[in-house]
């Protein structure tokens, strides 16, 4: 993929992500992760997310993943737009990050952000409405007694 993916998130959880993507996916190149700590100044954050920015962007602009709109790693990425050729997708989850370390397609970024925000919605799932029979009978679970 041209375009280099940064997960920006509160604490851990962004770098966590990156570890499982790397046991499913060794090869992710261009893929980085910043954690946002309460404790930092706004400044501190920015800079951050523009040394993380800066070492996954290969010229042709960055995707960036954070873990929920509204929060701070999300409203502090979205500074950025504008400044650079990037794009915001909130919300992340594992599919997401998988199908873009996969991809051997070219989007234009922002169709990519749209494709991926598409993507990972569609891996949303209630289990009970995909087993057979809700999925009861058999494994226990919660609701076992």
């Amino acid at each position: 993929m041209k375009y280099g993916v940064l997960i920006v998130s509160h604490y851990r959880l962004g770098e966590e992500m990156l570890q499982a993507l790397r046991l499913i996916v060794p090869d992710t190149t261009g893929f980085d992760a910043v954690g946002i700590e309460p404790k930092q100044s706004v400044d501190d954050m920015r800079a951050a997310i523009a040394a993380g920015l800066e070492r996954v962007d290969g010229g042709e602009g960055v995707l960036v993943l954070t873990d929920m709109f509204g929060g701070t790693p999300s409203n502090i990425s979205l500074s950025f737009l504008g400044e650079q050729e990037i794009e915001v997708v909130t919300g992340i989850n594992l599919p997401m990050l998988i199908k873009l370390a996969t991809m051997s397609e070219d989007k234009p970024l922002s169709e990519l952000a749209a494709f991926i925000k598409a993507y990972g919605q569609r891996n949303i799932s209630v289990a009970s409405e995909l087993l057979p029979d809700g999925g009861a009978g058999g494994g226990g679970g919660a609701g076992a007694a």
